[in-house]
This record gives structure tokens, C-alpha cells and sequence, in this order.
């Protein structure tokens, strides 16, 4: 730690002496950055030369005066089709430069004036950016030291999607990740939850469940009619960018324009084009969807506007079956009978609505608005998206809510050489799903569940305000930006384990003999729904600045704090469960040079430090679990439990209230370490750009990542072990240090990770209709812990040795390699493929029942060859999915007016892609109760998922730009 603490320091005083000798920076926002000189005819740079830019599609110009050795920077440009000319005297560019400048670029230029009756000649480092109403990916940015990967609007219109989601694209970047749950992407071993993810520079993140909005529930927010391009960086990430532990997503959604402009679509795909799954079950899979996004002027030249709307119906089915079992198991007919197909639909609807108004020359207000539906019938548990389910029918259940956004946002140009944006946002979003059964839940260990979710009913709503200023300052070649953001962020959650009782059996046979071993249910004694507001401040300086014609340096210092809000009913008895601590040390300095090594050739270096927030979700269970607003009773502390349930019985149920005399009324208490600190990142980063010919880019880099104060839960409650078995396994004692309290679960920040990953990216912009671009990374990220919720299995086998816990990450894809293209053809035909793949993620042999005597069923690992297996011992298969989209082209009368057919076909080369779900776990058992499928990956990606079953749908589309 104390190196890290060192590091930070030196960076800090890099940072500040960087700020004193050069005044003026770069911010990484949705806006762009045009830089570049103006020289005579021999090439002498012309000093103080009036520069003017105009956006063509809202007519709107800036102009400011150049410095004195030539040189000129505009900031806080919107993205978009560009004009840019220059006088001096009798010097001007007789034809104005035109380009078009993408989502947080930085692009420069040298013009080169002449007399009025010569042509003007000039130097361009951009191309032109727009291929049927979309934009393309820009060349590398010589002066910026941040790396990673634009994905342009080309490339989110013509390359397949199974659901219309533009953040499936996330694959196509070197160094990311899917997240193992499903819920988002990791980019350079960051958990999902610590990703910046912004949408017109806005946080779009989920302040109570963490990582992008909607990510927890598979919800697509924006349609993807209304996204303009985004961009995922994976180093480099300056200091404008806070709550993040180094990645930083960011989207631009489509304005209306001069020029009216617009498609819509319509998407089929049927239930007969759909293979079975991975484990030979036919499956019904079909959808169907439409939507339209068009953009024009309300008054020209002044006020335009923007709107998408998208309505998707969808079966996703998934497929209950049981684990296998020793062959010759007879399973009851009454339980046999509950597998088979289940239909999950889904009808979400997405709006979208955006206004842009030019008040004056100098001043342009953004509004806008965003709305989501969702509808869900039988939906998995966790929306885990897999299409297999060990979890019968009761275990499903509904699904509904709203997201609201809005967003309103007045730049102003305070004069040539300092720009102003202030943001002021506000969004909503609430889900409820409730359990199609409120039946006690029955676990199997290596069979399946029947009954109810024990889960409960999850019912939610998260709500954010956000207040942000930043004001930009330009000098010659150096740019200096300031700002600050308040987020107000009040949420409440009821989610309560347990509540209609829990029977867990040893095996199938044990479930047929009614002899459950383990009992639990919890009973509500108070207020058990979350109510809290987390507040964050944050403030930062970013400076950017060149400090020799060919090196460029990026410099900045941010603080962010951040006020938990406080428990309303405390344990006296207990201090864990009494204080929520705030964390307002978070200082994060950050440096980067970007090095033009030869006209072909770039050196990138970047290091800084992250501090990415602690979802509320976390402080939920504090305020909830504590012993005084529930009861919980667990027959591993009460055995008079089972009976009292009738666990021994054909008809076991839950309690009505909790029993008398219990002796340990508190067998689960959820609290926080007083220490707890929000999550730490430091990384840095080398990358080297070459550019083989025009026509051929490559990219090699290294990055290095290490996370400290990363959440973990551990058994407070516990003395040291009494004794170890032959085999390794610690033994914990009968009795513990507070009476009448089972297991203590304390929230900490002690966990930590590693990440190293190198890699290699190639792009070939082969022409303005053609590209591809194809990544491979080859890493390895440890960690301690990979916990990703609040409701995540304490994995710990020894609280009292956690140096044993450290192993590969359930992040660890330790070779990952994705490519797609799009491919234009003679006749209007496009061939358009995406391919992923990597190599199998660990997961831990357990044996799935609490054999140490520490009460917890899910951190007692297999016994395997006489020792007790380590964690993330085993890989699971291997990853890959090929997709391949068809286009024909028809062009229709009036300008820009045709009509595109697309085939999409996913997962053609039908990979199963098995896995072991995402708990990443196999079920052993022990000797007197082995699991047959110990070993057996059982779970495959769902219809809706990247790598699922093969399917084939069609879309017809028309556009007009």
C-alpha cells in the first residue's frame, strides 16, 4: 500500500508542476476539438490569422483569432459536419476545409493560405465522415494520449444485433470483457460496477445498482435508432472522467439538422429459423419489432429536433431441465412433470426526443428526453439469460418498470478562447419483479430448485439528479479545462431472502425421504425497504498541452467525495450495523503523453489513479438485515426448526411467525466495517500506433491495473478454526463470539485485484464503404474476491487466511479475439460479419453444503485427489460466436432515399458455448453424497444473448438522409 501512496504523491506533484508551466487542456466529453496552424505559401506560419468554423448542419460559426506563432484550438465543438477557412491580409482559403468531426475526437489540421486567386492547398489529419447518413471512424489521434476503440454510426447500423442493444458492440474492443452475470462489460479487469458510462456527456450510470442503467435487467434505454456513435476507452482516461476504476464508455445520440433525415424498420424473426439449444431442446423463439428515428428542422438555421421510437414483442424462451443424475434415478412423476419449455416475453417500448435551439451566436441549449417501458412475463431469476434453467416455473416470474430521462444543457462561447457547458439532468427508474410462486423454495443439491424464489420479490427505484459545469480555456496549442458535478442520487429497495421459508436437501433422495437438511426463514420485525440518498461531489483540472511540436501532454487532478446516507433503526448490540461511513479522500491525479515518434508512428504512455462509488445496493442490506427490522431463523443453530416446519413431512411450509425460545434469533445480520472506503484503481498504460500504408493501422499496448478496496463480505462471527481436516478443510467451533447472533456478515473493502494484458488492434478503413477491424488481447487479472452484489455468496473458506483466497478472477479471459467488417459489394450488396471469441473463464468445484461448520453452504470447496480444492481451480469451455449480416441495398427516387434488406444470422457456426451460470460454480458433494454432474458445465447463453442458439431474422429498413 505504501508504494501505491507514493505513487499517488508523485503523480500529484507531476500533475501540479504540469498545471504551473503551461497553462490551458483537454476534456474527454461528447463534444470535439479542432486544433491545428495556419502557414503562407512557404510554409511560415502566419501569426494571427482569423480562423472560422461552421457546423453546416445547424449553421451555426465560430471565429477567433489565432496565436502568434500561427497555431489555433476551438473546443466544446458538437459532432458533426464541419466547414473551417482563414484570412490574413490578402492571404484566404479559397475553398473551405471540409470534415466532419465524431464524439470526443481531437482532430488537427495545417492550412496553407494563398492569394485569393490561387487554390488553396491544405493537410488534413480526418477524413470526410458520413457513408448513407452515417459516420465513420476517424484516423488515430496523434495528440492524445487516451486509447481505444470509436465505433461509428457505420458500424452500429450494418453489423448484426440479436436485440437492437448497441452496447452488445462493447465486444468489439480490445481489452473488455462480458461480465460474468451478464449485466455489463469489464474493460481491463474492472468490475462492471466501477464503468464510467456517459450518454451526451452525461452519467448514465445506476447510482443504486451500479454499472450503466438498465444493465441489471437486460433493459435497452436508447433505441438504437437514435445513436449517433460511441466510443470505449480502456486507458488514458483523463481527469474530466470520474466513477470509474479506469473504463469509460461514451455515447452520442443523433440531432436533427438543416437537412430532414431519418429511417425506419420493421424486424422479424421466426420461431422455425431458431436451432435448438445447446442441449438438443427445440425452442420457440420469435420477434418482432419496429421503430423509426427522424430528425429535422423546426425553424432553419435555429431550432431542430430529433425522434426515435422503437416496440419490440419477444418469446425468449428457455428450457427447465433438471441436472443429470446417476443413471437408473428414478425422479418423482410430480417433479418430472415441471420440466419442459418456458416463454419469457418481453414487450419493451423506447422513446427518444431531442431539441437543440441556437439562442444566438454564442449560446445553444440541448434538451432531452427519454422513456422506457418494460413488460416481462416468466423471466429467469437475476435475468440471467441462459437457456437452460435448473429452476422450475415458480421460480420465474414478472417484470415491469419505467425509465424516465431528461437532460438540459446551455453552452455558451464566452468569447474566442474559453467555451462554457452546464448541465443540469435528472432520471428515474423503477422495476418490481415478483416470483410467480410465494411457495417455500426447495433446493436440490446437484438437481434444481422447486417451490418458490426465495429470493423474493425485488421492487426498486432509483432516482438521480445531476448538476454539471465546465468551463474550457484555449491558448495556442494548449487547452485547460475545469469543472465540477453534484450528483443527488435518493433510492429505496425492498428486497427481502427467505421470507416464505427455504428447505435445502443434501440430494434428490433426501428430498424423496423428506429429509431436508437445512431450514431458514427470515420474519420482518420492522421497516425492511431501503431509504436513502447518496450524494457525490467531485471537481477536477485537466490540461492539454503541447510541449514540443511532437509530444503532447495530458495532465490532470480530480477529488470526488462521496455521503452515504445512515441506518433509521440501528443494533445497540451491534456497532457493524450502525454507522454507514462516507468516503470524501478520493484524489486522483493522472498523466499521459502521446509521443509522434515519425509521420507513421505513435507512443502513447498513460498512468493515473481511479476511485470508482459503492452502489447503495451495497448499504441496502445494512439498514434491512440488521436483527432489529428482521428475524432471521436457520435450523443450523435451532435443528428444532425442520420438524416445526414440517420439513420431515410430504408437505413442508413456512412458519407464521418466529417460534419461541429460539436460540439464535439472529442466525444472518448484515452490517459495515467502519474502514469502509470506496473502490481505488491505479493504472497505467504503453501503446504504440504504426500506420503500414493508408490503408492499414496497428495498434500494440500493454496495460497494467491494480484495484484496492474492492467490496467483500466476511464472518465476523467466527473464532479462528478448531482443527483441519487431512484434506485442508478448516473446522470452525459450535460457539461464537456473540451470543445469539449466527453469522455476522460485515461489508469490507479489502478485497483487491490484478489485471496485465497486452494486445494488438488492426484497422483497415480499405475504403469509405469498406472496413475492418480486428482485436486479440492476452491477459491474466487475479483477484481475491469477485463478488458483484450484495446478495453474492461469501466465497471465503478461512476469514482468518484470506491470502489462500487469492486466484484467477472470474474476469480472467485470458485470450480474447474479436473481428467484424463491413464488406461493400458490387449491386448494393454489403457482407457484414462479427466474430468473437475466448478462451473459458475459472469456476470452483464446491461441494455445495456447509461441511466446516461455519453455517455457510457455499464456500466449502470439493475434496478432490485427498485436498481441498483451491479457488477457480477449473476452466470452463471456451467462447465463440459468429455472426453475419446480409445487406441488399435498393436505392430509391430523391437524394439519399433506398431501402436496405438485412439477414441476420446469428451464431451460424452453433457453438454451444456451455458454462457453469454465473456463480461460476460446480456442485461436487462430498463422499456420502457425490453429484453426478459434478463437472458438467450445465448452462448455455438464452436466444437474447451473444452466442446463443443459431437464429436467422430479417429486417427491412428505409432510409433517407
Amino acid at each position: 500500500m505504501w508504494r501505491s501512496r507514493a505513487l499517488a504523491t508523485c503523480m500529484a506533484f507531476a500533475c501540479s508542476v504540469a498545471l504551473l508551466l503551461a497553462a490551458p487542456a483537454h476534456s474527454q466529453s461528447n463534444t470535439a476539438t479542432l486544433a491545428g496552424s495556419v502557414v503562407d505559401p512557404q510554409g511560415a506560419a502566419i501569426p494571427r490569422a482569423t480562423i472560422t468554423v461552421r457546423n453546416t448542419d445547424v449553421a451555426s460559426s465560430r471565429t477567433l483569432t489565432g496565436g502568434s506563432d500561427g497555431s489555433f484550438r476551438v473546443a466544446g465543438l458538437i459532432p458533426g459536419a464541419y466547414t473551417i477557412e482563414a484570412r490574413a491580409g490578402s492571404l484566404r482559403t479559397r475553398t473551405p476545409v471540409r470534415l466532419t468531426l465524431t464524439l470526443g475526437s481531437s482532430t488537427e489540421i495545417t492550412l496553407q493560405l494563398k492569394v485569393a486567386a490561387v487554390k488553396q492547398s491544405t493537410t488534413v489529419t480526418a477524413r470526410r465522415g458520413t457513408v448513407e447518413g452515417n459516420t465513420i471512424a476517424p484516423p488515430p489521434n496523434t495528440a492524445e494520449a487516451s486509447v481505444g476503440s470509436f465505433l461509428p454510426g457505420l458500424t452500429v447500423t450494418y453489423l448484426p444485433n440479436r436485440d437492437r442493444d448497441f452496447t452488445q458492440f462493447t465486444n468489439l474492443a480490445a481489452a473488455t470483457a462480458d461480465d460474468p452475470d451478464g449485466t455489463g462489460v469489464n474493460i481491463a479487469g474492472q468490475r462492471s460496477r466501477a464503468l464510467a458510462f456517459q450518454v451526451d456527456g452525461t452519467s448514465f450510470v445506476d447510482s443504486l445498482l451500479g454499472g450503466h442503467r438498465g444493465a441489471e435487467d437486460g433493459a435497452v434505454l436508447i433505441p438504437l435508432s437514435a445513436v449517433r456513435e460511441f466510443q470505449v476507452l480502456h486507458s488514458g482516461v483523463d481527469a474530466s472522467v470520474g466513477d470509474t476504476g479506469a473504463g469509460f464508455i461514451s455515447v452520442a445520440t443523433k440531432a436533427g439538422a438543416n437537412r430532414a433525415r431519418g429511417d425506419a424498420f420493421y424486424t422479424g424473426r421466426p420461431p422455425q429459423f431458431t436451432s435448438a439449444d445447446a442441449f438438443g431442446n427445440s425452442l420457440d423463439s420469435v420477434q418482432n419489432a419496429f421503430g423509426f428515428g427522424y430528425g429535422s428542422p423546426i425553424r432553419k438555421d435555429k431550432v431542430f429536433y430529433f425522434a426515435s421510437v422503437e416496440q419490440d414483442f419477444v418469446h425468449a424462451p428457455f428450457y427447465v431441465q433438471f441436472a443429470p443424475q446417476v443413471p437408473g434415478t428414478v425422479v418423482p412423476p410430480t417433479v418430472a412433470s415441471q420440466q419442459g419449455q418456458i416463454i419469457e416475453s418481453q414487450s419493451p417500448t423506447t422513446v427518444f426526443l431531442r431539441l437543440d435551439d441556437t439562442l444566438s451566436s454564442r449560446n445553444t441549449l440541448n434538451a432531452e428526453f427519454g422513456y422506457d417501458r418494460e413488460s416481462r412475463s416468466n423471466t429467469q431469476d437475476s435475468n440471467a439469460g441462459l437457456t437452460r434453467s435448473l429452476d422450475t416455473l415458480g421460480l420465474a416470474g414478472g417484470f415491469s418498470g419505467e425509465s424516465i430521462t431528461s437532460r438540459l444543457g446551455l453552452s455558451t462561447i464566452l468569447n474566442d478562447h474559453s467555451f462554457s457547458a452546464f448541465v443540469v439532468a435528472w432520471s428515474s427508474d423503477h422495476r418490481d419483479r415478483t416470483p410467480n410462486s410465494f411457495a417455500p423454495e426447495q433446493f436440490i443439491n446437484g438437481f434444481g430448485a422447486l417451490g418458490g424464489d426465495a429470493d423474493g420479490q425485488h421492487l426498486y427505484t432509483s432516482r438521480q439528479l445531476q448538476l454539471s459545469e465546465d468551463l474550457t480555456l484555449t491558448r495556442g496549442r494548449s487547452e485547460l479545462a475545469v469543472g465540477g458535478r453534484l450528483a443527488v442520487a435518493p433510492a429505496y429497495e425492498q428486497q427481502e431472502q427467505n421470507l416464505n421459508g427455504r428447505f435445502d436437501y443434501d440430494s434428490l433422495t433426501d428430498f424423496v425421504n423428506n429429509a431436508p437438511r437445512r431450514f431458514q426463514q427470515t420474519f420482518i420485525t420492522g421497516n425492511i425497504r431501503y431509504s436513502g440518498t447518496v450524494t457525490e461531489v467531485a471537481f477536477y483540472a485537466n490540461l492539454h498541452t503541447k510541449l514540443q511540436p511532437n509530444l503532447s501532454l495530458t495532465a490532470g487532478l480530480r477529488w470526488a467525495g462521496q455521503w452515504n446516507p445512515q441506518p433509521g433503526v440501528a443494533n445497540p448490540t451491534l456497532t457493524a450495523t450502525q454507522h454507514i461511513p462516507n468516503d470524501l479522500s478520493q484524489w486522483q491525479p493522472r498523466i499521459a503523453l502521446a509521443w509522434d515518434v515519425s509521420p507513421t508512428t505513435v507512443v502513447r504512455a498513460s498512468a493515473g489513479l481511479f476511485a470508482s462509488p459503492t452502489p447503495a445496493t451495497f448499504f441496502h442490506r445494512v439498514f434491512v438485515d440488521n436483527g432489529v427490522n428482521t428475524v432471521t431463523a436457520d435450523s443450523y443453530f435451532d435443528p428444532s426448526l425442520v420438524p416445526l416446519a414440517g420439513g420431515d413431512t410430504s408437505s413442508p411450509h413456512a412458519l407464521p411467525a418466529p417460534p419461541p425460545g429460539l436460540t439464535t434469533p439472529n442466525a444472518l445480520v448484515i452490517g459495515i466495517a467502519p474502514n469502509f472506503r470506496n473502490p481505488r484503481s491505479l493504472e497505467s498504460a504503453l501503446s504504440v500506433d504504426h500506420r503500414l500504408s493508408a490503408k492499414l493501422e496497428i495498434t500494440a499496448g500493454y496495460i497494467y491495473s491494480s484495484s484496492w478496496r474492492l467490496e467483500q463480505r466476511l464472518d465476523e462471527n467466527l473464532f479462528p478454526p478448531v482443527a483441519f481436516t487431512p484434506d485442508g478443510t478448516p473446522i470452525f467451533g459450535s460457539s461464537r463470539p456473540i451470543a445469539g447472533v449466527g453469522r455476522l456478515l460485515v461489508e469490507q473493502s479489502t478485497a483487491h485485484s490484478n489485471y496485465h494484458g497486452g494486445y494488438i488492434s488492426l484497422n483497415a478503413p480499405i475504403s469509405r464503404r469498406t472496413t475492418l477491424l480486428a482485436n486479440y488481447t492476452l491477459s491474466r487479472t487475479t483477484d481475491d474476491d469477485s463478488t458483484s452484489g450484495p446478495y453474492s455468496p461469501v466465497t471465503a473458506v478461512n476469514p482468518f487466511n484470506l491470502s489462500a483466497e487469492r486466484a484467477y478472477s472470474l474476469l480472467d479471459q485470458r485470450r480474447v479475439f474479436n473481428l467484424n467488417a463491413i464488406f461493400n459489394l458490387p449491386v448494393g450488396f454489403k457482407l457484414n460479419p462479427f466474430f468473437t471469441a475466448h478462451s473459458g473463464v475459472p469456476y470452483t468445484p464446491i461441494v455445495g453444503f456447509d461441511t466446516q461448520n461455519d453455517a455457510n453452504d457455499w464456500n466449502d470447496r470439493a475434496v478432490l485427489n485427498g485436498f481441498m480444492a483451491p479457488r477457480n481451480i477449473f476452466r470452463q469451455p471456451a467462447f465463440s460466436d459468429l455472426d453475419l449480416r446480409v445487406v441488399k441495398d435498393f436505392t430509391l427516387k430523391g437524394e439519399g432515399h433506398h431501402l436496405d434488406l438485412f439477414m441476420d444470422i446469428f451464431n451460424i457456426a452453433g457453438a454451444h458455448n456451455l458454462n457453469f451460470g454465473p456463480s461460476a460454480v460446480s456442485l461436487f458433494g462430498d463422499t456420502a453424497h457425490p453429484v453426478y454432474s459434478a463437472g458438467m458445465p450445465l448452462f448455455a447463453p438464452g436466444v437474447t444473448r451473444l452466442g446463443g442458439p443459431r437464429e436467422i431474422q430479417f429486417t427491412a429498413r428505409l432510409v433517407g438522409f
